[in-house]
């Protein structure tokens, strides 16, 4: 059991039953799963949510601006015992790299003219 969130594309024309194709996956990286819910909307269990552009752009602006001072307050940590770490350490600071390139490769590559990004998170 732990925290596992996925970003999905499917093409804003296809079917409701179509399947969507993954695009990103993080593992227990709680701080992403708050951001999400504080500025896309409610996170729920199992629930697709739609993504935009401007909200990937504003992520990627608040994971620039992080530092040791302000990250508790701009992408901060949630308690939970299968939400992975809490403290503002090592794992802290390599996840924050690891979504700020995928954020950046995504903004580069995603046609959101054409497809829908949508996260989805289970726990």
């Amino acid at each position: 059991m732990g925290l596992d969130l996925f970003f999905f594309e499917r093409a804003k024309n296809a079917p409701d039953e179509s399947q969507y194709d993954r695009v990103g996956y993080f593992r227990k990286v709680n701080p992403l799963l708050k951001w999400v819910d504080k500025h896309v909307g409610l996170v729920r269990n199992q629930v697709l949510l739609e993504v935009t552009k401007a909200h990937l752009q504003a992520l990627l602006s608040d994971l620039q601006s992080l530092t040791p001072d302000n990250c508790g307050a701009v992408y901060p940590t949630i308690d939970g015992f299968f939400y992975g770490y809490t403290d503002y350490g090592e794992h802290y600071w390599k996840d924050v790299r690891a979504v700020t390139l995928w954020v950046k490769e995504t903004l580069e590559t995603f046609d959101f003219e054409r497809d829908r990004l949508m996260f989805y998170a289970w726990w």
